[in-house]
């Protein structure tokens, strides 16, 4: 996938050169911002499946929305906001599924933990398929 590099730079007395002030690598989904008072690099790796598909998906539909993020240093605020909302939109319709579903309900009251934690994985998977749709895919 693609690095996105901000156009504004500082002078690095380390590496001698220029460098621009915010980087994205799609591939590792690490965003890396140069800190010119204390000529710092500064990283934040995201590791969520719902965060790597966006950036994907973004880079190969949207790149200018990228492009645009990463110039105003608003990617950091804008991932981790998609990251807090998308993993509460997943927990919300997992825990209205667990109020709902006849089957959870059941193994809850007969203490079946095998059937309790795979019944929650599977509402993971499904919510997190609904919520990609309307929330990572844009």
């Amino acid at each position: 996938m693609s690095r996105y590099k901000s156009e504004q730079t500082a002078y690095s007395s380390l590496k001698k050169k220029y460098v621009p002030l915010w980087r994205l690598d799609t591939n590792t989904m690490t965003v890396t911002h140069f800190n010119a008072d204390t000529q710092t690099e500064e990283s934040k790796t995201y590791h969520t499946d719902f965060i790597r598909y966006h950036l994907h998906y973004s880079d190969s539909h949207y790149p200018d929305r990228l492009r645009r993020l990463v110039n105003d240093g608003k990617l950091v605020q804008y991932l981790d906001d998609m990251e807090l909302k998308v993993g509460e939109a997943i927990s919300r319709q997992v825990e209205l599924w667990k109020q709902t579903n006849s089957c959870y309900q059941k193994a809850v009251i007969t203490g079946d933990a095998e059937k309790i934690l795979g019944l929650e994985n599977c509402f993971v998977y499904l919510a997190g398929e609904a919520v990609f749709e309307c929330m990572v895919y844009i």
